[in-house]
């Protein structure tokens, strides 16, 4: 992301632009192009003062970069000419920017406004105006830097891997002397001994690898052993049993037609009458006989017939 002293140079560039084509005044292109455009986040002191002091200075600015072209000045490209005239600006008057930093930002400058191979073409301009205008600076820049000073009583030896340690500088006071290490060339015996202790070391590592199963073998059984015995000790909780319904008596069904064949079939009763001779007639009422239904039916058929 761009940061204000960049957005500043582009919203510079633009500006330049149309100052350029139509040759105004430098304080309405800047009042304009501020109403128009969002300078949020611009560094708008640094923009005013590029279109302000760069149409003042334009012919000091462009004696710098005439010299190092091989056409004439307006025959360049207005965007690039603009370009060229804020890189010579900040190459003069501003020091407190490093020639490194000019050259670059009008690098990018021209990637973003210019042509195809704008860019190039800026970078030899920006970079000739360096060396005149900067050289110092250049100079220091090229310079190797110095490696510190060893004082000649100080030794310097390797490290472990080859590095090479700080000087110990000698005093007076203390000395340090030096010895020198004897390597000792390798016996067979030696050998022997190394691969039989390696060996041993590897048994041994088995060994308590083994030991180490063993143990955690031992611990998941008892685990296992313990549940299976608390499972046995807690009693097994029976199912509640279920109550079978009771069973109705079927209700005795009687059909009409039993009832009415059993009035039928029962006789009546006849009330006893008593007997006179037949020369004498009975001057007694014979008592009412009370009749059933099915009687009263029967006799009611024989009247009818």
């Amino acid at each position: 992301m761009a940061n204000p002293r960049q957005l500043a140079r582009q919203c510079a560039v633009q500006a330049l632009y149309s100052w350029q084509l139509t040759d105004g005044d430098p304080l309405d292109i800047d009042a304009a192009f501020r109403i128009e455009n969002d300078m949020d986040g611009v560094d708008v002191d640094y923009f005013r003062e590029l279109l302000r002091e760069i149409p003042r200075l334009r012919e000091e600015l462009d004696g710098h970069i005439i010299p190092l072209l091989t056409r004439p000045l307006d025959e360049v490209d207005p965007v690039e000419r603009a370009i060229l005239r804020l890189g010579a600006y900040e190459l003069k008057r501003r020091l407190d920017v490093p020639y490194r930093v000019a050259i670059n930002e009008g690098v990018e400058l021209a990637k973003l406004f210019g042509a195809e191979q704008g860019h190039r073409f800026v970078n030899g301009i920006l970079d000739g105006m360096a060396r005149q205008l900067r050289g110092t600076e250049q100079a220091a820049d090229s310079r190797p830097i110095p490696e510190p000073a060893v004082p000649a009583d100080a030794t310097v030896g390797k490290g472990k891997y080859g590095q090479k340690r700080a000087p110990i500088i000698r005093t007076a006071s203390k000395k340090r002397v030096v010895k020198k290490r004897t390597i000792a060339k390798p016996d067979e015996t030696q050998g022997r001994k190394s691969v039989a202790d390696e060996s041993a070391a590897k048994r041994d590592f088995a060994k308590e690898t083994t030991a180490k199963k063993a143990v955690t073998k031992k611990a998941v059984t008892k685990k296992a052993v313990t549940k299976k015995a608390v499972a046995k000790k807690a009693p097994a909780k029976k199912a509640p049993a279920k109550k079978a319904p009771a069973k109705k008596a079927p209700a005795k069904k009687t059909s009409i037609k039993k009832t009415f064949s059993a009035k039928k079939k029962a006789p009546a009763k006849k009330a006893p009458t008593k007997k006179t001779s037949s020369t004498k007639l009975s001057t007694k009422k014979e008592a009412p006989v009370k009749k059933s239904g099915a009687s009263l039916y029967a006799g009611k058929k024989k009247s009818a017939s």
